[in-house]
């Protein structure tokens, strides 16, 4: 058998604040963007959205991360290759392209103009001194590619 309970005790000291995770973010868009080149070319980006200033964007449509801090990046776009060509996406910080990011479509020849949506994520440091992060796209091969509706994430994680 329970007996009555009692009355309610003080409440206790309130705990450190936790850290706002999500308190540095970005998300940047680019419409379209066409390129013949092999070699890697950088994404012109828009910034719709950011919050922070652990993540800038920058006017040549790269971003900007500042020093001695963990982000996550995820990026997605859609690109369309002629036949017997190749369309690539990657991610690249201070022009160093990012080993997992890079994404490929490759267009069999004598098939139609194709589309396909590339994307890849990544979880990466900044480094003692920061630096700027950019979406690379590139063409291979027989042709133009065109690539459009790019969006690029990027969360501080620490």
């Amino acid at each position: 058998m329970t007996g009555l309970t009692g009355m309610t005790g003080a409440t206790g000291v309130t705990g450190p604040t936790a850290p706002n995770v999500t308190a540095n973010y970005l998300r940047d868009t680019g419409t379209q963007f066409t390129t013949n080149s092999a070699f890697s070319t950088t994404f012109p980006l828009t910034n719709i959205l950011q919050n922070g200033t652990a993540i800038t964007p920058n006017a040549n449509g790269t971003i900007h991360l500042a020093p001695n801090q963990s982000y996550y990046v995820d990026y997605n776009v859609d690109a369309r290759v002629p036949p017997g060509s190749n369309g690539g996406a990657s991610l690249s910080f201070n022009g160093v392209g990012i080993p997992g990011t890079g994404s490929t479509f490759v267009n069999p020849t004598g098939a139609l103009i194709m589309q396909a949506s590339l994307s890849a994520s990544a979880i990466i440091e900044s480094g003692a001194t920061g630096g700027d992060l950019a979406l690379r796209v590139n063409s291979s091969n027989n042709g133009t590619s065109t690539f459009t509706n790019a969006q690029v994430s990027v969360f501080k994680i620490a």
